[in-house]
C-alpha cells in the first residue's frame, strides 16, 4: 500500500479501480454501464490506486466500502487513469485513513449529460472483474 503521509503524484500509466455495488452498473455479459462512473452526488469520483497493493489488498478495501455504505461487493470497475485524462478528468491522491490508495477522479463538467458522456468512455475502456467470494 501507498504511504498515506507521503502519496506520490498519481500517473498516466496506473490502473485504479472503481468499486461496483449495485447489480444495474453491469451487464449480463460483465462488461461495466456508464452509471458505474457517475459522479453523483458529488463532483468528484471515488477510487482505489492499486500502486502498491496486493489484490487482495483491493479486494478488502473493496469490502470496506461496501460495508459503509451497507450494500454488496459485486466487483471492480478497472480503468487506467489515462483514459480519464483522455476526457479532461484529473486523477488525484486522496488517502484516507482507512485506504491509502483512495483518490478522487475531479474536472466533472456540471451538466448532467456531459457527465454521461465522460462515464459511457471510461465505461467502455474499464474492465469489470467479479468479487471471487
Amino acid at each position: 500500500m501507498i504511504d498515506p503521509n507521503n502519496p506520490p503524484s498519481v500517473e498516466a500509466d496506473e490502473v485504479v479501480a472503481r468499486y461496483v455495488m449495485q447489480r444495474r452498473h453491469v451487464r449480463a455479459n460483465n462488461t461495466v454501464k456508464p452509471d458505474a462512473f457517475i459522479p453523483h452526488p458529488h463532483r468528484e469520483l471515488s477510487v482505489t490506486r492499486h500502486r502498491g497493493a496486493a489484490e487482495e489488498e483491493i479486494w478488502a478495501i473493496g469490502k470496506q466500502v461496501a460495508a459503509q455504505r451497507a450494500k454488496p461487493l459485486m466487483g471492480r470497475a478497472d480503468i487506467e487513469v489515462a483514459a480519464c485524462e483522455t476526457q479532461g478528468l484529473l486523477v488525484k491522491a486522496a488517502p484516507l485513513p482507512e485506504n491509502p490508495n483512495h483518490a478522487n477522479v475531479t474536472g466533472w463538467p456540471r451538466e448532467k449529460h456531459e457527465q454521461k458522456h465522460r462515464a459511457m468512455e471510461l465505461a467502455n475502456r474499464a474492465m469489470f472483474t467479479q468479487y471471487p467470494e
